[in-house]
Order: structure tokens, then sequence, then C-alpha cells
């Protein structure tokens, strides 16, 4: 018999492929505590990709729409949350807020929350103004970051008071099946170097491929792996092949957890152009990987620069081979830094950590919307 006094719990989000926001929120999903909350359901919006498939392979439920190419899909969007009756409406990424902050208003479900999960510095000023209307049928935000919080109140005019900063938090986890240098054709004694993240623009995957050359001009036997999948893998491809460079260029594609990979690295590399609080980061340093990255969104919060990592200011492939070229000429630096962002990550970013936040900001919502009816 069902227990009515369990919270009910949906999500919407716009994405379909796996990336960071999609990881977390399988993760969050399938470790809500069943004495507290009824299994949830993922409301995705964009249609289906490797994101939904992973969330029917873990047996979470999910309902699939493309609105986008489908508008009147929005009704059957609507129907369908008002069949799941949740009392609480989480919404992902900027689509996905604005579509959950709609329909929480039409069928006046009793609490609404939005996320922010980045800076967002793709957004106009359309795209702030539209935010900052809609957050108003919103009844609280959550972002991952300080400053994705500071870009709300700045650019939406969005009461700082109603946004609450939860860092993300990963799993530490024994890697059972992991794979091989030689998987990827890596040869004994070749340092590698790589990152993870969907080949996207914002992701700064070009920085790489144009920091590459100095990097093999002073360690020619370099490898550069790439995970991840997205609308640039060629165009990321043909630039390695002008350079002459492509034989040192590793693109693995989408692979189900990622850490497999990372744990080949000898350097993770990040220099994503805006972001909230980066998962991949977290689990390149949870896996005691030191990092180079661009200081974007929370990433100067994450990595203490000389400590963990090795943070560039601006957005300059020649600052990133230089520091890439740093670690690699220097093993106990690297050494060092790996095992302070190991420990950094264990004490600060745990996903018990996050998970207890979330749950407790739930439970607190809930009784607040009740108490003020």
């Amino acid at each position: 018999m069902e227990n009515k006094n369990l919270i009910r719990i949906s999500y919407v989000i716009s994405g379909s492929e796996i990336g960071g926001t999609e990881k977390m929120l399988i993760d969050m999903a399938e470790n809500l505590p069943s004495e507290v909350f009824y299994p949830p359901c993922v409301f995705a919006i964009r249609g289906e990709g490797t994101f939904t498939g992973e969330l029917r392979k873990k047996g979470i439920r999910v309902r699939v729409f493309d609105v986008r190419k489908k508008p009147l899909q929005f009704i059957g969007l609507i129907m369908s949350i008002k069949r799941d009756l949740p009392d609480i409406l989480h919404s992902f990424l900027f689509y996905g807020n604005l579509a959950g902050r709609l329909c929480g208003r039409i069928l006046g479900i009793k609490v609404v929350i939005s996320s922010q999960r980045s800076t967002d510095d793709w957004r106009r000023k359309i795209h702030w103004l539209v935010d900052g209307l809609t957050a108003r049928w919103a009844d609280f935000i959550i972002s991952n970051s300080y400053s994705g919080k500071d870009a709300l109140v700045e650019k939406s005019r969005i009461p700082p008071a109603k946004i609450t900063v939860i860092p993300n938090g990963i799993k530490t986890e024994v890697l059972s099946d992991t794979f091989s240098p030689a998987d990827f054709g890596i040869l004994p004694g070749q340092a590698v170097v790589g990152t993870v993240g969907n080949l996207r623009t914002p992701k700064g995957h070009i920085h790489i491929v144009e920091a590459a050359p100095a990097v093999l001009a002073k360690f020619p036997g370099t490898k550069f792996v790439i995970v991840g999948q997205g609308e640039l893998r060629r165009n990321l491809e043909q630039e390695a092949g002008k350079r002459g460079i492509a034989e040192n260029f590793i693109f693995t594609g989408f692979i189900k957890n990622a850490a497999r990979v990372t744990r080949l690295f000898d350097i993770f590399v990040f220099p994503s152009l805006w972001e909230g609080c980066p998962v991949g980061v977290l689990e390149a340093m949870g896996q005691g990987k030191p990092c180079v990255a661009f200081s974007a969104g929370d990433v100067p919060y994450i990595i203490r620069d000389g400590i963990d990592g090795l943070l560039i200011s601006g957005r300059s492939s020649g600052e990133l081979a230089k520091e890439i070229i740093k670690l690699l000429g220097d093993e106990d630096l690297r050494i060092q830094m790996g095992a302070n962002a190991k420990k950094r990550v264990f004490e600060h970013f745990s996903f018990d950590g996050m998970m207890n936040s979330y749950v407790s900001f739930y439970k607190k919502a809930v009784a607040l919307k009740a108490k003020n009816g």
C-alpha cells in the first residue's frame, strides 16, 4: 500500500544528452531516500537521447516530450505532470525552468523550484529579462554555484533571498570496470592529458587543440584524450588534422562513467568558457588528478590555484599550454596537487553532503508551504 505521507517530486529538464547537470539529476533521482520520497518522475522536454536512455536503464520513471520541435506537446507535458500529482516540481536548465514554472503556475503545484547550473554567458538580455519575469512563479531557486547566484541577482534582478546555493557533490567509488592505456593505443611512458564534457563551444575544447602543438614540442609523445560527444567533434578532429597532430588526439565519444577513463590521465584540463560547479572537475579531483583550468564560474572556489591545480585567468590557449607543460615537467608537483585535490573534494564536495542538503531543503520547502497555506 502506498504511503500517503511520502513527498512526491517531479523533475523537468531540457537536456537529452548526458552532461554534468543530467548526470547529477540521475544520481539525485536514484538516491532520494525511499522513506521520505515517492519514486520521482523525470520529464524530459527535448526528446530522446543518452540521458533518457540511462534513466530507463536505472529504472527511474521518465516521460519524454519534444516541445521545441512539436510545441503542442507542451499540452501533453502539462497533463502528464498533472497525473503525477507532485508536491514539488523541480526544474533544470533555462528552457526546463521556463516550462517548469509555467506548468507549476497552471497546475497550482505546492512547491515550484528552479535551478541555476551555470553563469550562462550565452544568454542575451531577453533571456535574463524573461528569467526575471517568470522567476515570480518559482517559490525557490537553487544554484549549484555562487557565481550562478550572482548572475541571477545582477542580470535577472532576482532577490538574493530567493536563491539558495547547494554545490555539486560526487560519489567516491571503487572502479571495478576500468580501461587500460592499451585500450586507446596509449603506449607505456606516454603522458596523458585529458578532459570530459559535451563537445559544445562553451566547453572550450578548441583551446586544447590550439595548445597541443606547444606541448608536443616539449613532450612529443603526449596523448590528448577527449571524452564526450557533441556537434563539434568533427570540427575538432579537423582542427587537429590541420595542425598535423591528429595522431596525438583520441576522441572516445560518450562513455558511461567517464571516471573509468580519467583514471588514466596525468593531467585533467578544463578550458570551459563559463561554468557553475563543474562535475567533471570534481570527479577528476576526486581521483587525485591535478587540474589545469580557466577561471570560470566557481572553478576558482573549487580549485585553489597552486594547491589543487593551476588556474588561468583569461581564455588563452598559450597560457593553457604553458601550465600543462609546467605540470608535465614536474612529477612531484603533479603528485602533490593531485593529493590535495582529492582531499579537498572528499572534505567539501561529497555526494552524501549534497544529497543531505537537497533532502533537507525539500522537506523544509514542503513544510513551509503547508504552514503558509
